[in-house]
């Protein structure tokens, strides 16, 4: 069933409502007809786009520096500790 573009914008908010629940509202206007629909949606983890930021080996980077991450590790007991 279509609705008119006055109809539309005096139930706007109506008419967005129904088209969220999965209803295709079709709008004529000056003799076409216009639907709204409802776009789904996706978590923005999904739309994320991969990058390689990286100019090496990530496997490489794990462990690179053992005398590093200790004083790191050491650094973060402290910090929750203090929590």
């Amino acid at each position: 069933m279509g609705i008119s573009a006055t109809d539309l914008r005096k139930d706007l908010f109506a008419n967005l409502e129904r088209a969220l629940h999965g209803e295709v509202v079709e709008i004529s206007y000056k003799g076409s007809t216009v639907k709204l629909v409802a776009q789904t949606s996706t978590s923005k983890l999904a739309r994320a786009k991969r990058r390689h930021a990286l100019l090496c080996d990530p496997d490489s980077l794990v462990g690179s520096d053992g005398a590093l991450l200790a004083e790191m590790e050491a650094e973060w007991a402290k910090d929750w500790d203090a929590m």
